[in-house]
């Protein structure tokens, strides 16, 4: 049996000894008592423990044979990925949750992580064996943490296992500052233990190292931008990660593809992320044992449309002149013609994310077929997919695996990348003050050059944007537009894997989720006059022609996206949780 197969099926094996890690709470009468279970526990068992969280921590493309979009449906709540209907939290819509069901808030993972390490060591197995496995645990329990850390704040740390009725289970939440360092500590211990790696899809040393570089960077950033104490710490640890990473030992490089046309794309199509290069740690699906993803037939199809935002559109370089849209002076860049002309002579992996429709235009063409986008229901130009703004998402789409069934997508997902460390290595030296022109070129120009775009960006930035200078207003210092560049390169390059909206928290810009939400400019895309004429009424436009997605369909019910500083950087702790514990305090504004 393939590795691949083995790493989807184990998780659902041992039901005796875990119980769905509900014997922390009871004893099972029908399962072997805990005790007993690690007193003989092998390296089998022990394993199983393990698999256990990968479905319940590993998102992906969403949880296999389901509808649920996985990464790409969690920047929804950002300003990169438009779906048809409001995303609730943008627009002010959400409301604190009465319970722990679906929230963060839900401590089942760190009481089964807690149980394994107070008792792992009495397993008959190695020290090499025992320690392996706890690697994997205090992994899965920092990415648990972080998870609760970047929706809360603080939060109560838990050390021990926990029993119903026990007291320390209603304390009051301690400070990120104490949770951060724990950690930390945590990480850096499971680093130690494990392995390097030698299967894509199982928890190593390498994947440990990858979760470290990204909350180090999220931790530093979060302090300098809404000053709390010691960023630095923070920044220099994910930075000497990134760094530790990208030793040849470790022995990543970029993921190539057939060529710098379509290399891009070709990254996140494939049924198998094993002999790839560049990444870390994947999510496996596979139909053949029902298992499969929905991936590729919802972008087709579009039962839920999105797209780009004009917004993320228009943040990708002019590829002549390396200068932003708005000071290139290119036909169709800086002064609108056609779609064509727009989406034409950009940063490729503009045209490796979204369609044009350029027929032809054989490599990004995809499904548009030379047709105008179709949006939603509201056009009718022949095109069968439906898009939200009319820049259709194609990244993750495969055609050659589109299937009017569902569940049949292979690909598996790329979880942790060496594009992400790249990123991470050059941001955190940016906002260190430490940032060499060497940084830059083994970092970001490896990303340009990876897809033949072969403008460097240099320390001295040449030009003033003001579109991103007002995008991020709080950036100062020397080295301000240098990261303000590489906040643009890392919205390019991890477009849809669910970060933006922890991106623009970590670096306090809530301003850019209260801008208009808006798609193509409708003259010029291929439309006949009956399908401007029903855009404009249907959805309707701003005084440049852009599609205003929301604001005419949502009249009178908030059109228009909502941010609350200090509201909206934290999520609400649910109601039934504040009841129970009277020590925890809610989120302030909530």
């Amino acid at each position: 049996m393939s590795m691949k197969k083995i790493s989807i099926l184990t998780g659902c094996l041992f039901t005796v000894a875990l119980s769905s890690c509900n014997f922390l709470d009871r004893e099972p009468l029908d399962a072997i008592g805990k005790d007993q279970f690690f007193a003989i526990a092998n390296a089998t068992a022990l394993e199983q423990y393990c698999n256990d969280f990968y479905p319940k921590l590993i998102v992906g493309y969403g949880a296999p044979k389901s509808y649920d979009w996985g990464m790409l449906g969690e920047d929804f709540t950002g300003d990169d990925v438009l779906p048809w209907e409001r995303n609730g939290t943008s627009f002010g819509l959400a409301t604190v949750p009465s319970s722990a069901s679906g929230t963060q808030w839900n401590w089942e993972n760190i009481r089964a992580c807690n149980d394994f390490l107070a008792n792992y060591e009495k397993s008959p197995e190695s020290e090499e064996v025992k320690q392996k496995y706890a690697g994997m645990i205090l992994f899965f329990k920092t990415l648990d943490y972080f998870n609760k850390v970047k929706a809360y704040g603080d939060v109560p740390w838990f050390e021990n296992v926990m029993n119903p009725g026990d007291e320390e289970m209603y304390k009051a939440r301690d400070s990120r500052i104490l949770v951060m360092d724990n950690m930390l500590r945590d990480i850096d211990q499971a680093i130690s233990w494990l392995p390097k790696k030698t299967d894509v899809t199982v928890i190593s040393k390498d994947a440990a190292l990858a979760l470290k570089a990204r909350m180090c960077l999220f931790e530093g950033t979060w302090r300098k931008y809404h000053g709390l104490e010691n960023p630095d710490k923070f920044l220099q640890e994910a930075y000497n990660a990134a760094c530790e990473l990208m030793k040849p030992e470790y022995g990543y490089s970029l993921y190539e593809g057939s060529n710098p046309a379509t290399a891009y794309h070709e990254l996140f199509c494939l049924a198998d992320q094993s002999n790839n290069p560049e990444v870390i740690l994947s999510k496996a699906y596979d139909p053949g044992i029902d298992k499969g993803n929905n991936l590729t037939r919802q972008i087709f199809v579009g039962e839920t449309p999105l797209g780009m935002s004009k917004n993320c559109a228009d943040s990708y370089l002019c590829a002549t002149t390396g200068l932003p849209i708005s000071l290139c002076n290119c036909p169709g860049h800086t002064v609108h013609t056609t779609l064509i002309a727009e989406l034409a002579n950009r940063d490729p992996r503009m045209l490796q994310t979204t369609a044009t429709p350029d027929v032809n235009d054989v490599d990004h063409c995809y499904y548009m077929g030379g047709l105008a986008p179709n949006i939603a229901s509201v056009t009718n130009t022949g095109n069968p997919s439906r898009c939200a703004t009319g820049y259709p998402i194609v990244k993750f789409y495969n055609a050659a695996e589109y299937s009017a069934s569902h569940y049949q997508g292979t690909e598996d997902a790329p979880v942790f990348r060496l594009g992400e460390i790249m990123l991470i290595r050059a941001e955190a030296a940016a906002e260190l003050g430490t940032i060499t022109q060497t940084d830059l070129n083994e970092t970001i120009n490896k990303l340009r050059e990876r897809v033949g775009f072969n403008k460097k960006l240099e320390l001295a930035v040449p030009f003033d944007d003001p579109v991103i200078a007002a995008a991020y207003p709080n950036v100062s210092g020397d080295n301000a537009k240098l990261i303000r560049e590489i906040r643009r390169e890392r919205r390019i390059e991890m477009f849809a894997e669910g970060v933006r909206y922890d991106d623009i928290r970590r670096w306090k810009c809530g301003n850019l989720l209260t801008a208009p939400r808006l798609g193509i400019i409708i003259e010029g895309a291929g439309y006949s006059e009956k399908d401007i004429a029903a855009l404009k009424e249907t959805v309707g436009v701003n005084e440049d022609g852009a599609l205003t997605i929301y604001e005419k369909r949502y009249v009178g019910q908030s059109p228009t996206p909502i941010f609350e500083d200090p509201k909206h950087y934290l999520s609400p702790i649910p109601t039934d949780e504040i009841g129970k514990a009277p020590n925890i305090k809610q989120n302030p504004g909530w």
